[in-house]
C-alpha cells in the first residue's frame, strides 16, 4: 500500500468509527453468531496472492463485525466499563504507525520517559510516596504474574537465581479471596508455587475477604510448618465488584512480615 492509498483507506476506517462512535446502539449488544459460523465463513487456507484493502475492509463488515460483541454500547452491562475513548484510539493509530518498540530506552527513549512521567503523576493522584515507581503492562495477568514473582522473591531469597528445585523449602501458601480473579491461580502454577499452594479466603456477606479468616488460615499453615509468600487483597472483583478491606488485611500482613499485593486492576481508577 502506498502512501496515497493509505491516506484513502485511512480516512476511509476514520469515518467508519466516527459513525460507530456516534450510534453504537445500532448494533446488538452481543452477537448473534453460532458456534462456528465466522469460521465456516472464513477462508480454508491463506490466500495464494494479497487482497486489496477494500475487499479485507468488506469481510470485516461482512464476516467479523456480526461476530463482535459491542463493549462500546449503552446496554453493555457485563465485566467492567472499558468503554475505548476517542483520542485513545488514535494515540493507538499513531503508535502503531510508528511502530514503536518501547522495549528499552535505548530502543525508544520517549517512550520510556514518557510511560515514567505518567506514572508519576498517577502515584501523586493516588497519594503514594515518592518512592513508589510503576511498569504499564499488556494485561493484569502478566502485572499479577509480575508482583508475585517479586513476593516469591521475598520470601525465598536466591530464586531468582538458583530456582525451587532441589531447595529444601516448607511448603509455601498464599492467600487470596475467595472471588480473587483467575489471574493469580494463573500465577502461582506458572511460578512453580503449584495450585495447592493458593488458600481462597472466605469471604463475608459483602463478599470481601474476611480479615479474621486470613488471619485464622495464616495462623493454620504456619502452626503446620508452611511458609506464607503472599496474600492477594482485591480492589474490585471481576465477579461482584467487591472491595476487600486492604487495611486490616494490611495489618496481618505487617504483623506477619507477609508481602501485600493489592490486585486494583478494576476499582483501582476510583482512587484518582
Amino acid at each position: 500500500m502506498d502512501p496515497e492509498a493509505f491516506r484513502r483507506e485511512a480516512h476511509r476506517v476514520a469515518d467508519w468509527l466516527a459513525d460507530y462512535f456516534a450510534t453504537p446502539e445500532r448494533f446488538p449488544v452481543l452477537s448473534r453468531a453460532r458456534p462456528g459460523e465466522i469460521r465456516s465463513s472464513l477462508p480454508a487456507s491463506a490466500p495464494e496472492e494479497g487482497e486489496s484493502f477494500s475487499m479485507i475492509f468488506a469481510d470485516f463488515e461482512r464476516i467479523i463485525l456480526p461476530g463482535i460483541t459491542h463493549w462500546n454500547h449503552p446496554g453493555f452491562f457485563a465485566y467492567f466499563a472499558t468503554s475505548g475513548s476517542a483520542p485513545g484510539v488514535l494515540a493507538e493509530f499513531l503508535s502503531a504507525g510508528l511502530n514503536v518498540q518501547a522495549m528499552l530506552w535505548r530502543t525508544s527513549p520517549a517512550a520510556t520517559e514518557l510511560e515514567e512521567v505518567t506514572l508519576g503523576w498517577l502515584r501523586t493522584l493516588v497519594g503514594l510516596p515518592d518512592g513508589f515507581e510503576g511498569v504499564i503492562y499488556d494485561t493484569a495477568s502478566v502485572s499479577s504474574l509480575h508482583a508475585l514473582a517479586a513476593a516469591r522473591e521475598y520470601a525465598v531469597a536466591g530464586v531468582r537465581a538458583d530456582g525451587l528445585i532441589a531447595r529444601d523449602l516448607p511448603p509455601l501458601r498464599l492467600y487470596c479471596s475467595e472471588h480473587a480473579h483467575s489471574s493469580i491461580d494463573k500465577a502461582v502454577i506458572l511460578l512453580g508455587l503449584g495450585h495447592t499452594s493458593l488458600r481462597r479466603v472466605e469471604a463475608d456477606a459483602e463478599f470481601r475477604m474476611r480479615p479474621d479468616a486470613l488471619a485464622a488460615a495464616i495462623a493454620e499453615d504456619m502452626r503446620a510448618g508452611c511458609r506464607p509468600v503472599a496474600v492477594v487483597a482485591t480492589v474490585g472483583t471481576t465477579s461482584t465488584t467487591s472491595v476487600d478491606p486492604v487495611g486490616p488485611i494490611s495489618a496481618i500482613c505487617r504483623r506477619e512480615d507477609i508481602w501485600l499485593h493489592v490486585d486494583a486492576a478494576y476499582a483501582g481508577a476510583a482512587a484518582l
